[in-house]
């Protein structure tokens, strides 16, 4: 009787290990990328539009700061935006493990969420554009001013400003910036290189910048307007950078804003895996726009591509089945051209189902440089500015000059 009963316990045993395969198998296939099922769908077009929140340091008294003052910022936001995502171009491969597509985003701004703030609130702001550029002409001097001559017409040879530039380019040395050249200048061709910048920026009173949350981050902040001469040969520089950030406009002139240029565009071809072979892979970037690595942040010194460099993770829309309780997953995004690491902070729930959250590790921006074997994103392009001794940015900073463009 003892021997039957281990019998039966046996028998049962085995039959609950096998409905827990039945339930798995069942659950792969139900997160697997297959066509005409519920999931597919679900992933060529989410049902629901996600949130896309935005905060905006306001400055109080640049004024002040332009008198040596230190800055006072307000943090206002969120801006709340629906962000829809569309699968365009999908292309499985032969045995459908992979599939290949791009993926076009729109935002629509969400009055009702982001109440009391609006699109148009007054805002003021570092003038990013105008800044980025200067930098760039400060640090670049000689190559930059010597790209804008070679598309000035030689009859401009005969304007002052001309020959100042000429000076300057003479002048530069690699410890000689253009402003240190340009302290020596007389007064009147200070004012003329002044004219040129007022044409291209529209007589900026301060390094800071009056405009709206609308145009700033996606309308665009206008500048290069009906210009001539030096300053429209500046503007055409600018233009050959091809900066993300930056577009030409049907007459000519330029705009800056921070995300026009992921609105209702794709961020790339994306070859990801189906999970049909392989679950643990659902939904992980193999490829994108054809490379496993990219190309924007330092490489070992052998050559080899660095961590930093590597393309891994998901997109963030989704994930391969049974993560639950997983410390740990990684996201890649192309917004900031690197993958990012979101750590399990506890159990939630939405709208009643129950959940995992997850959040950006808090030690993101933190822990970068050679002590913690990350320093690969210490690419130092931005021009002067303040770092650690180990040549790293200080805390809560990334340069992502590569990632934007020149």
């Amino acid at each position: 009787m003892q021997q039957h009963a281990v019998t039966v316990e046996k028998q049962f045993a085995s039959c609950r290990f096998g409905r827990v395969v039945i339930i798995a198998f069942e659950r792969n296939r139900a997160t697997e990328l297959r066509q005409g099922t519920d999931q597919y769908k679900r992933w060529e077009a989410l049902p629901q539009p996600l949130d896309f929140k935005v905060y905006i340091f306001n400055v109080t008294n640049p004024y002040e700061v332009m008198q040596g003052r230190r800055p006072k910022v307000v943090e206002v936001g969120p801006y709340i935006y629906f962000q829809y995502r569309q699968k365009d171009n999908i292309r499985f491969s032969r045995d459908r493990s992979k599939v290949h597509f791009s993926q076009q985003q729109m935002y629509v701004f969400d009055p009702e969420s982001s109440y009391p703030l609006t699109e148009n609130d007054d805002l003021t702001v570092l003038n990013m554009h105008m800044n980025s550029i200067l930098q760039i002409i400060d640090n670049q001097a000689k190559e930059t001013i010597t790209n804008f001559r070679s598309d000035v017409n030689n009859t401009l040879e005969k304007i002052p400003v001309v020959r100042v530039i000429k000076r300057i380019i003479e002048r530069t040395t690699p410890i000689q910036s253009i402003l240190q050249i340009a302290e020596d200048e007389t007064y009147d061709s200070l004012r003329l290189i002044n004219a040129e910048l007022n044409r291209i920026f529209g007589r900026p009173d301060t390094m800071f910048l009056r405009t709206t949350p609308k145009q700033f981050l996606f309308d665009g902040v206008p500048f290069c307007v009906n210009v001539i001469g030096i300053a429209k040969a500046i503007c055409k520089e600018i233009e050959k950078r091809n900066t993300k950030t930056i577009r030409t406009m049907p007459d000519g002139s330029l705009r800056f804003s921070f995300f026009s240029h992921k609105n209702m565009t794709d961020d790339g071809m994306f070859t990801i895996n189906t999970g049909i072979k392989d679950p643990s892979r659902t939904q992980m970037i193999e490829l994108w726009n054809g490379r496993t690595s990219l190309n924007v942040w330092n490489n070992r010194s052998s050559g080899l591509s660095s961590s930093c460099n590597k393309i891994h993770g998901t997109d963030g829309s989704g994930y391969p089945p049974f993560r639950t309780g997983v410390e740990r997953m990684t996201i890649f995004s192309t917004d900031i051209c690197r993958t990012v690491d979101i750590k399990l902070t506890g159990s939630s729930s939405y709208e009643g189902i129950p959940a995992l959250r997850y959040e950006i590790d808090g030690n993101f921006l933190h822990e970068i440089g050679p002590e913690y074997g990350n320093d690969c994103y210490c690419v130092n392009k931005i021009p002067k500015s303040i770092v650690k001794s180990n040549g790293c940015l200080y805390k809560g900073a990334l340069d992502l000059s590569n990632c934007f463009g020149k």
